[in-house]
């Protein structure tokens, strides 16, 4: 009968069937934790989406089970034997486990990328951290979800071993149907890992279709951006039909400027520091010091981060180099480039330099980018040599690491340059017991840290107050990215990049607000106009002078995002896809694409994705 021979079908499907409500559970927890980063919608909606996530899911669910599935419907009789069915058990177990557990780790994860991992995680957990005192503490903080992964595995197991399995004797049966019975499951199996019959297989940006751009991540699984990204490795030579895109776009910058004012140039990147958090949010400040800087300052405003990380933001920042593509920059094929830095420009005129980072050594490369960028020294958690000031899990405390970054810099021949990155405002945001009680709480977790950080700062400046040099100081303020929020504004797509920038001089010289759109990578082109740079060099940012055609630019999700003063386009597959105008319209509810043509604004947007992606894979990416 024909039913025999789709019995063996019929099987392999009642055992994946009960691994797709594992993922149902997965995302309405997902939801359930984080609620508060997505758009309203009501029951029906989230219902839709629900429903339309199966198709990410099918595709997470048979590359995952692929093996399994091809050892399922093999037309051999060994198939009932009791030894071939525990391999196909432990098979089951082991792969599904590791897929849901990707699902379950974003459930905690995902407030602070905003959204779903990409394959950057494993270079997370690969050596850019110390996972020796950062597991352990994970572990302690979300212990409920190895809870939720053994509950979720148990019940799978339990449910697979519940299902009967009817012995068919296919060695009587007709071997040309058994062939055929095979090629059908592989095929629907490739169809279901294409995501169907379209032209191009599924991918992240197609979750767009389902639901609003804010409500993306729940549609997908977190499998399904891994896998996608690990796909994604190498950029695309574009062509958009533009003659001479750097006559739209320019990366060389030359100041015609008379003198070089060797002016000590201090960059302090703060984790986690989101404009938010400031009084540049108009929410609650929890940055005294900070605040008060920024009256002496040249404060920007406007000013957004170029990526979701630290990995992101640190060569943005000091190598105005902004990652565009899945892989952080630093991670990425193109890494071992040439390209400028504060410390390559600025040590042919007579600088030194230093990078300090209080975490161990070698987390995020930090170190191999210093290194290869001409920092003539780093100093980290093994430079601090004191462990007695080891926060437990991240590095030295902020308050003693910035002390010991002002010693050394006492020593540093003049004019220098110091990249200093704080880390104390990050999860499980500790503070030392002695400030227990001296910070605002808040209502989020991360708002004593980021008290206790803005008071080590405060700190830094009042002994650098003392030092000969400090007259003789630029001051640059920046956090590497945002965090956690649950502000409307700030956890949408466009404010969830939104960070303070200032330039402090003690002569208040520079003493104003800046209220175009500024971003990370045009720090350093700002920092050399302003102390008179006057030779060729390569930026994808521009000088805060330069007012025309100014952008903030960042890549998350599969889609590219292009900020002016008031507008946001974002563009899927380098075609701009929506425009809405964020100042007017916070919830980016208002698209404006239909509605105005924007024909200038997209040939910008495209002119400068072209020069990105050349200029990368050439490895041109200096001024000479």
């Amino acid at each position: 009968m024909l039913d025999h021979y789709f019995s063996r079908l019929s099987l392999l499907v009642k055992r994946l069937l009960p691994v797709y409500f594992a993922y149902f559970i997965c995302r309405v927890l997902f939801y359930s934790f984080n609620q508060t980063l997505f758009s309203d919608f009501g029951f029906f909606d989230r219902a839709a989406i629900y429903f339309y996530a199966l198709r990410f899911d099918t595709v997470s669910i048979l590359i995952c089970n692929s093996l399994f599935i091809i050892l399922s419907i093999l037309p051999f009789s060994f198939f009932y034997s009791n030894a071939y069915q525990k391999i196909l058990l432990w098979l089951y177990t082991l792969t599904n486990s590791i897929f849901i557990l990707f699902n379950l780790i974003d459930i905690v994860y995902f407030p602070y990328i905003k959204k779903r991992s990409t394959a950057d995680i494993f270079n997370q957990m690969g050596g850019q951290t110390d996972l020796s005192t950062l597991l352990p503490q994970y572990l302690k903080d979300f212990w409920y979800l190895i809870v939720i992964l053994i509950v979720l595995i148990f019940l799978l197991v339990r449910v697979y071993k519940k299902i009967e399995v009817k012995r068919i004797d296919y060695n009587s049966k007709n071997p040309i149907l058994l062939t055929l019975l095979l090629l059908l499951t592989c095929g629907l199996t490739v169809l279901g890992i294409r995501g169907g019959l379209q032209k191009i297989p599924l991918d992240v940006v197609d979750a767009c279709q389902y639901a609003k751009t804010q409500n993306s991540s729940l549609v997908l699984n977190s499998p399904f951006t891994i896998i996608k990204s690990l796909e994604k490795k190498q950029l695309q030579d574009l062509e958009f039909g533009i003659a001479n895109p750097e006559s739209i776009f320019n990366p060389i910058h030359y100041y015609k400027n008379d003198t070089l004012q060797k002016l000590n140039i201090v960059v302090i990147m703060m984790e986690s520091c989101a404009k938010e958090y400031t009084k540049l949010g108009k929410v609650k400040s929890y940055t005294p010091f900070l605040d008060s800087l920024m009256d002496h300052s040249l404060t920007f405003s406007n000013a957004f981060a170029n990526g979701h990380k630290s990995i992101e933001g640190i060569p943005a920042i000091l190598s105005s180099m902004p990652t565009l593509m899945e892989d952080p920059f630093i991670n990425s094929t193109y890494a071992t480039n040439f390209y400028p830095s504060f410390a390559n420009l600025l040590n042919s005129e007579g600088y030194t330099s230093a990078f300090f980072h209080g975490g161990a050594n070698g987390t995020m490369n930090f170190d191999s980018y210093a290194k290869q960028n001409g920092y003539n020294a780093y100093y980290g958690r093994n430079e601090y040599a004191n462990d007695a000031d080891f926060d437990g899990s991240w590095g030295i405390w902020d308050e003693p690491f910035l002390q010991f970054s002002l010693k050394k810099m006492n020593n540093m021949k003049q004019p220098f340059h110091s990249a200093i990155f704080t880390l104390s405002a990050h999860h499980p945001y500790k503070i030392p017991e002695k400030y227990k009680g001296k910070f605002a709480k808040g209502h989020l977790e991360i708002h004593e840290s980021i008290g206790y950080a803005d008071h080590s700062i405060r700190s830094f400046f009042n002994e650098a107050k003392k030092q000969t040099w400090y007259a003789n100081t630029l001051f640059v303020l920046v956090a590497d990215h945002s965090s956690i929020s649950d502000h409307p504004f700030f956890r949408n797509n466009i404010g969830q990049f939104a960070i303070p920038v200032l330039f402090f001089k003690p002569d208040n010289s520079l003493k104003s607000t800046y209220r175009k759109v500024f971003q990370q990578s045009d720090i350093l082109p700002s920092v050399l106009d302003i102390i008179g740079y006057n030779k060729a060099f390569f930026s994808f940012g521009k000088s805060y002078s330069d007012t025309l055609q100014r952008y903030a630019v960042y890549y998350t999700d599969s889609r590219h995002y292009f900020l002016n003063d008031s507008l946001a386009f974002d563009l899927i597959n380098y075609q701009v896809d929506n425009a809405v105008n964020y100042r007017r319209d916070s919830l980016l509810e208002k698209g404006l694409i239909t509605i105005y043509p924007f024909e200038t604004e997209k040939r910008y947007c495209q002119a400068y994705l072209q020069v990105y992606n050349k200029r990368l894979i050439n490895n041109a990416c200096m001024a000479k």
